[in-house]
């Protein structure tokens, strides 16, 4: 009796390990995927687009400092010189400018002779065709002295702002049916981005180029 209720416990334990082993194998497959030479591009990585495998974009660092963008700047008045002089403009003025200017991208290992992951990766960049409004009431009076010049201006502060990209599909030495077999890393950072990115935004007068 001994004997063959430990035959039952080896069997039990033999199944459950099977069991393990091909859920852990069930799990490996869905992280690979075969993709052809038309959707990979032939790409040493392959950007994830949905089913739970999705590229993104990393913010890494930002600047110290920020950075003034003088987007709009109003008709300049000279004080004559000899006087002193109160400049006012009272007049309501809305500006549009791009929320992230400037910069550059580099995709890595996206790279393909065509390009074709540039227009899914450079969406993913914070701030990427996203603009913001500028609205501005002036009803300032400034003193001037003769010989200085005054005009409005409207300021959007920016930071320059660098990251990469994060997950993505590996190009592997296997090939499959109609393919290339690739395998998902979550973890893989590749490639850089950097942009001036707005922050806020200032108004007020400039005198003698200077605010």
């Amino acid at each position: 009796m001994r004997r063959s209720a430990m035959w039952q416990r080896v069997l039990m334990c033999g199944a459950l390990a099977l069991a393990t082993v091909a859920t852990t194998e069930g799990t490996a497959s869905a992280a690979t995927q075969c993709f052809s030479q038309s959707h990979s591009d032939g790409a040493q990585i392959v950007p994830g687009t949905g089913g739970g495998n999705v590229t993104r974009s990393i913010t890494r660092q930002r600047a110290a400092n920020t950075w003034d963008d003088w987007v709009w700047r109003g008709t300049e008045f000279q004080c004559p010189r000899g006087r002193t002089c109160e400049y006012s403009w009272d007049r309501s003025k809305t500006t549009t400018t791009g929320w992230a200017i400037g910069g550059g991208t580099n995709l890595g290992n996206t790279s393909s002779p065509s390009g074709k992951w540039y227009n899914f990766l450079i969406p993913l960049i914070v701030g990427y065709q996203k603009t913001t409004q500028i609205n501005t009431t002036f009803s300032w009076t400034v003193h001037l002295n003769g010989g200085d010049v005054a005009q409005p201006i409207q300021v959007a502060v920016r930071r320059w702002t660098q990251g990469d990209f994060s997950g993505g599909w590996v190009r592997t030495n296997r090939g499959c049916q109609g393919g290339t077999v690739y395998e998902w890393n979550g973890n893989l950072r590749f490639g850089n981005w950097t942009r001036n990115v707005f922050e806020k935004e200032k108004v007020g007068y400039a005198v003698n180029g200077r605010m």
